[in-house]
């Protein structure tokens, strides 16, 4: 049985610190990997998972992880979280398969809320233990 995984993509642990007790709380593994690399390699082990980006001053790089995750493991749920300055963005993540786009004027206390709903899709699955 695979524990689910929140992946956290960001360069401030901002995100990360207001979602480490809901994580805490439902035994998900929190991961905060640094490289575009280790966010694919935490993937492939599989298991349940959402997976949060924050953008930051390297959007390419940002855009091009976030195009990797939605082809390479569709099933992961994916949140774009984002500033007024990437408002444009918005619709890229969508076509892209985001699950979530965050935008001012939402806060990013609201995350909490949007990860349980998106890790509740995956309870069926984390709990079956086998075939039909």
């Amino acid at each position: 049985m695979h524990y689910p995984q929140l992946l956290i993509y960001e360069t401030d642990r901002r995100l990360a610190m207001l979602l480490q007790r809901v994580a805490d709380k439902n035994n998900w593994l929190l991961r905060e990997p640094r490289q575009p690399s280790a966010v694919l390699r935490l993937l492939d082990r599989g298991g349940p998972g959402v997976f949060l980006l924050r953008l930051s001053r390297d959007v390419e790089r940002e855009m091009a992880l976030l195009e990797q995750v939605s082809w390479l493991h569709p099933d992961t749920a994916s949140i774009l979280v984002a500033d007024n300055e990437h408002r444009g963005l918005a619709g890229l993540a969508w076509d892209l398969g985001v699950r979530w786009v965050l935008l001012p004027p939402h806060t990013r206390e609201q995350l909490e809320e949007i990860v349980l709903h998106l890790m509740a899709q995956y309870e069926p699955m984390s709990m079956s233990r086998g075939g039909t």
